[in-house]
């Protein structure tokens, strides 16, 4: 894992040293969120850590009062999440969790101990490391559940897009950096007045040679803000409907906007453009066994079942024959637990990269997904002509994940602003 992605996800923790330089006031409340509070330990924590990232970036910090107020939002979010993901019954187990630790531990290129002596050594509490690592893996599991039921995308917008992407290349990718101005739903005129005022005094300060990264710091609501408003990679697919037309046209540096969305004002800047052009994708055929804990099943007794069939296909049982007789994805089950052959990106994430990391003929140990719990064995790798079907079915993939982020952000920012959030201690709280 590379050093800023740590970071991000460290947001929540704090080093040991700094726990002790903070003696008063470290349960006082901020802030009561619906059915539960943010401490000043919340917040302080937050702080530190975006500090010590922005140290290390050599990245100049936002005043002490921006930084503060956009920790504070961040942690609001977050907490109206998780309330949400309890009420809906999503758990991420601690079979879940270890599993994702160990990836964790394989991408920063160590064993589980040695990765958790690293951050000890960072000062970091490692079980309170965990337990961000769990947060985080619940409100990625509400977002794709919440995107799932409410965004898709017909045969007619696929062939639309298509259609007016004839002649471009959609391999192009382009690197984003985004400020949001935040307005409620049904904005008073006033609010929409204020919005507006701010927007036109980014833009201003933009054409007279701001920098976007630091005017995102100190203005946006996007989730982005504190990391300079920087939205990644995305594919032409992948870009916000809103303002796809205006990156299009865009050289990189430039800037556009305000554009007026549900949301709020939102500023855009291109910030690198490449081209992915390639006509060759590399796919993996696997097979597996499912095991789902149920009632009769716990998650122990069904990663326990597959330790056993590993053990026996090693000995020299064949797995297909296993699959046939006990695989409940009764799909595949019939052909020997074939799935066939998969695109990158073609299934889950944790199926993925456990069949990345294996060798052919090679077992998996005992994977968990939203499915259950796998035993993998990948059957052949090539690299194959990607097809007209194949491109338009990542297109399909590419606009599905955008609309279901567009809902999920909307849906989230209605629930800050119908949450019932006060700020003790605040003359007008």
């Amino acid at each position: 894992m590379k050093i800023s992605r740590l970071f991000i996800l460290l947001c929540s923790l704090l080093p040991t040293s700094a726990v002790l330089a903070i003696e008063t006031s470290l349960d006082r409340i901020v802030t009561i969120v619906d059915e539960s509070v943010i401490t000043e330990r919340d917040l302080e924590s937050r702080i530190r850590l975006i500090e010590l990232d922005f140290r290390r970036t050599n990245r100049r910090l936002p005043d002490e009062s921006v930084l503060r107020r956009q920790v504070l939002e961040a942690l609001i979010s977050n907490s109206l999440l998780f309330q949400e993901a309890g009420r809906r019954g999503i758990k991420i187990t601690d079979s879940q969790l270890n599993q994702t630790m160990q990836r964790m531990a394989q991408q920063s290129n160590m064993n589980l101990s040695d990765f958790r002596s690293s951050l000890i050594a960072e000062g970091l509490d490692y079980n309170q490391f965990r337990e961000t690592v769990r947060g985080e893996l619940i409100i990625s599991t509400l977002q794709r559940q919440y995107g799932e039921r409410n965004a898709t995308i017909s045969d007619a917008e696929l062939d639309e897009f298509i259609k007016l992407s004839a002649g471009e290349n959609t391999n192009f990718e382009y690197r984003l950096s985004h400020i949001l101005i935040a307005l409620p739903d049904a904005a008073t005129p006033d609010q929409v007045e204020k919005a507006q005022s701010t927007a036109s005094e980014i833009v201003s300060r933009l054409d007279q040679g701001a920098q976007f990264e630091e005017l995102a710091n100190t203005f946006s609501s996007g989730d982005a803000a504190l990391q300079g408003g920087d939205l990644g990679w995305r594919k032409k697919a992948e870009i916000p409907s809103l303002f796809t037309a205006a990156i299009l046209a865009m050289e990189p540096g430039d800037h556009a906007g305000p554009f007026r969305s549900a949301s709020g004002l939102h500023i855009v800047s291109l910030k690198e453009r490449r081209d992915l052009e390639k006509s060759l994708i590399k796919q993996t055929r696997t097979r597996h066994i499912l095991i789902k804990p149920n009632e009769l099943i716990s998650e122990d007794d069904a990663r326990n079942r597959l330790l056993e069939f590993r053990e026996r296909i090693e000995a020299g049982e064949d797995f297909a024959r296993l699959a046939r007789l006990y695989s409940v994805d009764y799909t595949s089950g019939v052909d020997g637990g074939d799935i066939g052959w998969m695109d990158p990106g073609a299934t889950v994430r944790e199926y993925q990269e456990a069949a990345d990391q294996l060798k052919e003929g090679e077992l998996s140990m005992p994977i968990r997904t939203q499915f259950g719990w796998h035993l993998i064995e990948v059957t052949g790798r090539r690299t194959v002509d990607e097809t007209q079907q194949n491109r338009r079915n990542k297109i399909r993939s590419q606009l599905l994940e955008q609309k279901q982020n567009e809902v999920f952000d909307l849906w989230k920012r209605r629930l800050r602003d119908k949450a019932y959030v006060v700020f003790p201690g605040q003359p007008d709280a």
